[in-house]
């Protein structure tokens, strides 16, 4: 078995989620770790390490087996200089060379990829997007983040900054993001952003069913809003269409740009159905290019939270040479 298994890793901000597979993408091992609590560097990056090698022995293997190691985070992953140049989720990690420090601790070959981008290549290769050649993921939950799979291969762009659909402006001068610019579409169509607009609608006193959640000390998430809009509350409706108006507006831009065969959402806002992808799809026909819009399709994604460690997966297999 020596130098035949690989590890995956999807690191995020509360959880670290490890799997150890074949060479032909057979998962053997898998499990979700905690992410240190507002740990130093140091300790995230030993946490990663030590998932790997708890995984090696539940399989019976040794550190001698593993061939190498994929890590998938959040955040600008600077593919020239191999940095993580911010990471929204873990702050810690800014400005280490990932790569290099986890290699250290595994003592084997490991290739670092922004969370979406590797996302995008698992549904290409073995989700929704499978067959295709021209893929734009996208993610729509606490945030928006996306990759693109142009020609059948990953497009990271000049530094690996590519597919911040997320950070593209809607609304200039509109509410701060994260980002720390303004009017980004996530300030508006994320999970994170249909709440804050439902809260601020209850807080106005707007007559809404949502409010009977608040009441009850409730959270109020994206979920009781498409929940809401669902049974018919105008308020949840109006939140709803904003976001989808806003989110079909950045898709219909980027398929004029790229003319992709398919775009695939996943993400807990794609768990709201047909509420979501019916006025969506309707955008995309009726704003895009008749000539472009045609042949796109809308898929939602198939491997949830596998997305990830599966893209990490074909990444290493491509730049181990193993792919067929």
């Amino acid at each position: 078995m020596q130098g035949k298994l690989l590890a995956a890793v999807d690191v995020g901000g509360t959880k670290i989620y490890t799997v150890i597979a074949d060479q032909n993408n057979n998962i053997l091992a898998k499990k979700r770790f905690r992410t240190p609590a507002a740990a130093d560097p140091q300790s995230i990056i030993t946490e990663i390490a030590s998932s790997v090698l708890e995984l090696l022995k539940n399989v019976k293997a040794e550190p001698e087996d593993l061939s190498a190691a994929g890590i998938c985070v959040a955040g600008y992953y600077d593919w020239q200089r191999k940095i993580l140049c911010n990471s929204p989720n873990l702050p810690q990690l800014n400005n280490l060379p990932l790569e290099e420090v986890i290699a250290k601790e595994l003592g084997v070959p490991v290739l670092v990829e922004n969370d979406a981008n590797a996302a995008a290549v698992g549904e290409t290769r073995f989700g929704a997007g499978k067959g295709f050649r021209d893929v734009i993921f996208v993610t729509v939950s606490t945030g928006i983040g996306s990759g693109l799979v142009l020609d059948g291969r990953l497009y990271r762009g000049s530094h690996g900054f590519s597919g911040e659909i997320g950070h593209m402006t809607v609304q200039p001068g509109g509410l701060l993001c994260g980002c720390g610019r303004h009017g980004c579409l996530e300030t508006v169509s994320s999970g994170k952003a249909m709440a804050r607009s439902a809260r601020e609608a209850i807080k106005r006193g707007e007559k809404t069913v949502l409010a009977k959640a608040a009441d009850r000390g409730g959270r109020i998430t994206a979920a009781e809003v498409f929940a809401a809009a669902a049974e018919g509350d105008q308020v949840a409706a109006g939140i709803l269409d904003d976001a989808i108006k806003y989110l079909g507006l950045c898709l219909v831009n980027t398929i004029n740009l790229l003319n992709p065969a398919v775009i695939i959402v996943g993400g807990g806002v794609a768990e709201a159905g047909e509420v979501f992808f019916l006025p969506l799809q309707a955008i995309l026909a009726s704003d895009a290019m008749a000539c472009t819009s045609d042949p796109v399709l809308l898929k939602k994604a198939e491997l949830g939270a596998e997305a990830g460690v599966f893209g990490m997966l074909y990444l290493l297999k491509e730049h181990l040479r193993l792919c067929d």
